[in-house]
């Protein structure tokens, strides 16, 4: 008897066991199923996120399309008045066509775009009849991921990726600063340069893009509407070969002038192309180690523009083009820009931006303060604040610039001054012609940029 009771316990113990390990197994299951349905409904892939990110684009989609409604709307009705164009003058005539789309969205100019926001937060901005938005603005201080941003500030700048804004030096009317190195600051006590760094040039309107004769020393009157002498040559997107000027410089001045027209600007070097690391000799100039940098407190790096009329390499062209491939891409960084050589135009452009600042106005004539003048040697990049115009130093001064231009059919176009000339006889403006294989220790260059 006691032999059969004992064998039932025995069984149900076991059972018992059994119950309370399927007991366990049956709640990890139901967690582990819990936790991959909270998973599917809230995840970044989640199906409550993919709705939300669905609703969005929805709304974006939307609100795009009436901004370009409004605007398409607009430009059929200034072509019955016989204007070709919606510019920053027709923001209220926008503004009346958002209002009968009952958008409750306000225009405004901005930079030289007409700028549209909506109820729900969402900015978006038109220029050369194309919308863009909603608009992601770059935060200052902080590097650009994943796609160009805009950043508004006094105007509009289109932030590259790779790049961060520098805290202090972000009103775009101004001057507004770009390094690679997101530590750079010009905040007060935190100074801070250690990176390669550009400023932004606003080009708000494309038609002024043009190069011009600013008043050099043997013009009398300051004029800002003079043509440049039929001499001085330079490709623009309608150009063809001329023996002088490469395919590739043909190619090239399209992409450029396609992105300052979509984007309303490029960046210009804050200082002159500087020779980090290696050597120089007089005889056979820079030493295969040494890189180019637009950096704060190096040596100005002295070269060559080219071979020959013919021949863009070994000089200038060369660094400055590979500026941004030697300096990132063979790092595989990924930045938003393509570098180039200063071109005529851009540098005018600089020149027309600087004109229209009262207090800076006078300096295109006579660079006196604002530049190394009337020394016996070339002084390092950025070597005093006072030799800036817009946070861009050294246009004036120092060292004789290399650009794109060419004069008549040997000589090829050097801007602004020289360390040992004074600053009335060569200003910022200044514009001259030497042979393109000089390199006395006296010609520089400055790189560019234009935005992808």
């Amino acid at each position: 008897m006691k032999r059969k009771e004992m064998k039932k316990m025995k069984i149900s113990y076991e059972n018992k066991g059994i119950t309370l390990i399927a007991l366990v197994i049956t709640i990890i299951v139901l967690l582990i199923l819990a936790a991959v349905s909270i998973a599917t409904l809230t995840g970044e892939n989640g199906i409550l996120n993919q709705a939300s990110r669905a609703a969005d684009n929805t709304k974006n989609a939307t609100e795009k399309e009436q901004v370009q409604l409004a605007y398409d709307t607009q430009m059929s009705k200034n072509i019955e008045n016989g204007k070709y164009t919606v510019d920053t003058d027709d923001v209220g005539g926008v503004q009346e066509e958002l209002d009968n789309l009952e958008t409750e969205a306000t225009a405004k100019e901005n930079g030289g775009r007409i700028e549209v926001q909506f109820p729900s937060g969402n900015k978006y901005r038109i220029r050369e009849g194309k919308v863009k938005g909603p608009i992601e603005e770059a935060k200052v201080g902080e590097k650009v991921e994943g796609e160009n941003k805009e950043y508004s500030n006094n105007g509009i700048a289109e932030i590259p990726v790779g790049f961060a804004i520098v805290p202090g030096l972000d009103d775009v009317s101004k001057g507004l600063v770009i390094s690679d190195d997101e530590g750079d600051t010009e905040e007060e006590g935190k100074k801070v340069s250690n990176g390669n760094q550009f400023v932004w040039v606003p080009v708000e309107n494309f038609s002024e893009f043009v190069r011009q004769d600013f008043g050099n020393q043997n013009i009398k009157d300051f004029v800002t509407d003079k043509a440049v002498d039929k001499k001085y040559y330079e490709p623009n997107p309608e150009s063809t070969n001329t023996g002088y000027t490469t395919d590739e410089t043909l190619k090239e001045v399209k992409k450029m002038y396609a992105s300052v027209k979509e984007n309303g600007g490029f960046y210009i070097g804050r200082y002159e192309a500087g020779a980090e690391g290696g050597s120089y000799d007089s005889n056979t100039g820079w030493s295969e180690t040494t890189k180019v940098v637009c950096k704060k407190g190096v040596t100005v790096y002295n070269i060559k523009w080219g071979k020959s009329m013919t021949s863009e390499e070994g000089g200038a062209v060369e660094k400055a083009r590979n500026f941004v491939k030697e300096t990132y891409e063979e790092n595989n960084e990924k930045v938003g820009v393509t570098s180039t050589l200063c071109y005529g135009v851009q540098w005018d452009a600089v020149m027309r931006w600087i004109s229209k600042d009262e207090e800076l106005k006078g300096y295109l004539k006579n660079s006196t303060g604002k530049g190394v003048y009337s020394t016996s040697k070339v002084a390092k990049t950025g070597s005093k604040d006072a030799y800036q115009m817009k946070n861009i130093y050294d246009m004036a001064g120092n060292v004789y610039e290399w650009t794109m231009e060419a004069y008549g059919t040997d000589h090829r176009v050097i801007r602004g001054g020289i360390f040992d000339v004074n600053a009335s006889n060569n200003p910022v403006s200044y514009r001259d012609y030497i042979s393109p294989g000089s390199n006395y220790g006296r010609y520089g260059f400055r790189p560019a940029l234009y935005v992808r």
